[in-house]
């Protein structure tokens, strides 16, 4: 027998004078079952380890963030933007058309959506030199002028005080000094 034929599992029985005929001796299923089960085994074992790994460090980012704080540089200002802005007119007994800015653009013929230049947000945090914004108004904002800031997947954004269109609260007046 040749190792060619030693390495494809091809044997030749020569149980006759001159028989050259090929019998190819059948996979052991019990052993492909055994390996199955070893390598599945393997794999919940490995997804156990990575499940504990993963809520270990989960619990020791939750931790932290208890401890950190978020504290924007010079005038900057940290906001969270409403999905939609929540000042909109309600009228009781009327129906309200709600615009989404959908619009069908003429070029393309296809609809599209229109740009929203103000926006309506809740100031998180404000840094050490801005003068009239505080932590918990609620602000219009010049769209085009925030950046986002990647902190925990929060969604917040960040601007600066001029970008600020208006701010809503109880006692602005006072605040301002223009009473």
């Amino acid at each position: 027998m040749s190792l060619k034929e030693e390495q494809t599992g091809k044997f030749y029985m020569a149980n006759r004078i001159g028989a050259n005929e090929d019998i190819f001796l059948p996979e052991n299923q019990i052993l492909r079952d055994a390996q199955k089960l070893r390598e599945q085994k393997e794999l919940e074992e490995a997804n156990k380890l990575f499940l504990l790994a993963q809520e270990k460090k989960q619990k020791e980012l939750d931790e932290k963030l208890e401890r950190l704080e978020l504290i924007p540089m010079g005038g900057k200002i940290i906001i969270l933007p409403y999905a939609l802005n929540p000042y909109r007119k309600v009228m009781e007994g009327k129906i309200i058309v709600e615009y989404t800015g959908d619009f069908n653009n003429p070029d393309s013929g296809e609809k599209d959506k229109l740009d929203v230049f103000v926006g309506c947000a809740q100031v998180i945090e404000v840094g050490p030199e801005v003068k009239y914004i505080k932590n918990g108004d609620d602000v219009f904002y010049d769209t085009r002028t925030v950046y986002p800031l990647p902190f925990m997947q929060q969604g917040y954004k960040v601007t600066v005080e001029p970008s600020i269109i208006a701010v809503i609260n109880e006692g602005l007046k006072a605040r301002f000094k223009m009473e």
